[in-house]
């Protein structure tokens, strides 16, 4: 953000792309606060060929409603995309790799929350199906959309669900969908409140019986 403010330097959310074709990897860097458009800056990571790492910025992109901020950002490797919560207004979606553009592909998740759209989180089912869990921090709980849209159309994302858990106004969360044990056997998924609690949740008490991937 060299050239911004001072206010609109300081960074917020933070996620990493790894382009498959060519294992190039890229930091998707958020802001506390900045334009109405290119609200969001990527960086391309390489060694500087003295063993440090260079940050070379590829693009500034992403709408931004002004009406709150921008915190949480995640990335799909597999499927290329980016997702992130423009608060209290929904989940926009993007390509990550920026040599497909900088159009918006979909804002979704634009009612029923509570408060502000929080953190977001990726399980995966298989190589493109799964779900996108999005804190809706107000009601303490967490909203189900499919990872792969509908069959109609890859970028429709509509409400699966609502979980509600034990975490107070989330803002972060992760999930991982690899067996860890006999107590995770299908993954873990893990939210912080806002007092730096951390709850655990096996993915199948978190998914539930009645849930399944739309294929």
């Amino acid at each position: 953000f060299v050239g911004a403010p001072a206010e609109a330097r300081m960074p917020m959310g933070v996620a990493i792309y790894t382009r498959p074709t060519d294992g190039a990897m890229f930091a998707v860097v958020g802001r506390k606060t900045g334009p109405r458009e290119g609200y969001l800056a990527q960086y391309r990571l390489a060694d500087d060929g003295q063993g440090q790492l260079a940050m070379m910025r590829v693009r500034s992109f992403g709408t931004w409603s002004g009406k709150k901020e921008i915190e949480s950002i995640a990335v799909d490797n597999e499927l290329g995309f980016i997702y992130y919560s423009d608060e209290g207004v929904g989940v926009r979606k993007y390509y990550a790799d920026p040599a497909k553009g900088d159009a918006e592909l979909a804002l979704f998740a634009k009612t029923g929350f509570t408060e502000d759209h929080e953190g977001i989180s990726i399980y995966k089912t298989g190589p493109k199906a799964g779900y996108i869990l999005v804190s809706d921090q107000g009601a303490s709980q967490f909203r189900f959309f499919p990872r792969q849209g509908t069959a109609a159309d890859p970028n429709a994302h509509p409400e699966l669900r609502a979980v509600r858990v034990a975490a107070h106004f989330s803002d972060g969360s992760d999930v991982t969908n690899v067996p860890l044990n006999a107590q995770f056997p299908h993954g873990l998924f893990v939210a912080m409140s806002d007092n730096k609690t951390f709850h655990y949740y096996r993915w199948e008490d978190i998914l539930g019986k009645d849930v399944k991937a739309i294929e």
